[in-house]
């Protein structure tokens, strides 16, 4: 193979996962802003602005010609005081995939967090130990009453005895 095959496979490649990764990068940029505002509402501080949003969304996802929608949902919210839906926000950018198992697809489940960043040099960080089980005080007073049962059937409101 040469390195002009290659490049054109992976030019091939590119433009066939273009727009899943516009949109992925359009999600992960959508949550961020939409965390943002919903901390800001709910603490009374001034909701974020959304042409910065918008210039960050045409400089590293794609150049787009629905932004005035967008800008004028950011802006019925900003009326409204609710905050907007990272879904919605791209479904706006896309009104014409609206429908489109890809948009099911991606914004189905959690993104896969962030990496946390390395502590500072000579800084170790304390290991907590991990729990094995979670511990349910429902299902414990249940295996009591039963234990309680078991030992003194006419005590635990039971007339019989337990067959054996």
């Amino acid at each position: 193979m040469s390195l002009k095959s290659i490049r054109n496979q992976i030019n091939a490649l590119r433009r066939k996962y273009a727009f899943p990764l516009a949109v992925l990068r359009l999600r992960h940029l959508s949550e961020e802003y939409c965390h943002d505002w919903h901390t800001a509402l709910t603490n009374n501080k001034p909701l974020p602005e959304a042409h910065p949003f918008i210039l960050k969304i045409a400089k590293e996802v794609l150049p787009l010609n629905t932004f005035m929608s967008l800008h004028h949902y950011l802006n019925r919210h900003r009326e409204n005081k609710t905050t907007p839906e990272p879904r919605a926000i791209a479904v706006t950018l896309f009104p014409n995939h609206a429908n489109s198992l890809l948009f099911t697809h991606l914004f189905a489940g959690e993104l896969t967090p962030k990496p946390k960043p390395a502590p500072p040099f000579g800084i170790i960080p304390r290991q907590r130990p991990q729990r094995t089980r979670a511990i349910d005080p429902y299902t414990r007073a249940i295996t009591r009453q039963l234990r309680e049962t078991l030992r003194n059937p006419r005590k635990a409101g039971n007339p019989q005895p337990p067959l054996r």
